[in-house]
């Protein structure tokens, strides 16, 4: 299976292992560098966690409470949307040096500017009341608490023992359009984080059953999915010719699915192709080869959930 780029880092241990005896929150830092005059906006290049991007996160028990209470909203009921975040204010709370692991499309087109940006975010989460500073008694640098939403939020994207992002291309008459969900997946739920072509990061929890039909609906947006059908296999150098190469020119929908297990860092990737009238999913057989064999299977419904159950409960890719 191929690297993704995106691989996530978990930064800490999860928020039940060994939270409260840690001695820094992830959701809170000092003042960073120029940031001692009154009403200047802090420098935090490692977000709310501490100074230094390049050190781990570690997580108190109020973290952990926070993240259990956002995972807690989605046990019942419909999923809801709890928190939207810019791509700028991710980076101010998660660190604008502190490396990503989900897109992030509006601030990678800031470059040089990546630090003004968080900061302008960070001003915004002020102005709103979700970003507030904790006074130190010993009369330093103030430290900086996000609200527990957006706490539990960020614990949780950076804990979950399996990462699953799928990334959907449609076709449209202005062009590409990129459709991005990571579900950060967690013993005792899921939170789905989606990321808009404008860099919106929009957080929900989810039951593990509703991550799985939400993950259906991406990859399978017109229900087309109508049945089995034979694998169909072929050299990737010979695709383009191919009779398969032929029905996948018609694609309206191409979500590539990629699995990353923090145990072991392990990390899987399949894809699927929908058409006008049918789904396709694709897997290299031998995805180390210069040219691999590409095996192509037409999916229906039954197979589509089976697939995305074993997706989202880390069961494989393929």
């Amino acid at each position: 299976m191929s690297q993704n780029s995106d691989r996530p880092h978990p930064a800490g241990p999860a928020p039940s292992a060994s939270a409260a005896s840690a001695s820094e929150s992830s959701a809170t830092a000092s003042s960073g560098p120029g940031s001692s005059t009154p009403g200047a906006v802090p420098d935090l290049p490692g977000g709310l966690t501490s100074n230094d991007p390049a050190s781990p996160i570690r997580y108190t028990a109020e973290d952990a409470a926070a993240a259990a209470d956002v995972l807690r909203r989605g046990e019942e009921g419909e999923a809801e949307l709890l928190v939207s975040l810019t791509d700028e204010q991710i980076a101010a709370l998660d660190g604008y040096e502190r490396r990503q692991f989900t897109a992030t499309p509006w601030l990678e087109e800031q470059g040089e500017h990546r630090r003004l940006a968080a900061a302008v975010g960070l001003r915004a989460l002020i102005a709103a009341g979700r970003v507030s500073a904790l006074a130190d008694p010993g009369g330093g640098e103030p430290r900086w608490r996000a609200d527990p939403e957006i706490a539990g939020c960020l614990v949780l994207r950076r804990t979950a023992t399996l990462f699953l992002t799928a990334e959907r291309t449609v076709q449209t008459p202005q062009g590409p359009e990129v459709q991005r969900l990571h579900y950060c997946v967690h013993d005792d739920g899921v939170l789905e984080e989606e990321v808009t072509a404008l860099g919106i990061h929009r957080f929900t929890p989810l039951r593990l059953e509703q991550a799985i039909a939400r993950l259906v609906v991406l990859i399978d947006p017109s229900g087309v999915a109508a049945g089995e059908g034979q694998p169909q296999r072929v050299r990737s150098s010979e695709l383009a010719t191919s009779a398969i190469g032929q029905q996948l020119a018609a694609t309206r929908a191409l979500t590539v699915l990629t699995v990353v297990r923090t145990a072991d860092g392990s990390v899987q990737q399949a894809s699927s192709y929908a058409t006008a009238d049918a789904v396709l999913t694709m897997e290299a057989l031998d995805p180390g080869s210069e040219d691999p064999q590409l095996e192509f299977r037409a999916v229906g419904p039954a197979d589509l959930r089976a697939l995305a159950t074993v997706l989202v409960s880390g069961g494989g890719a393929g």
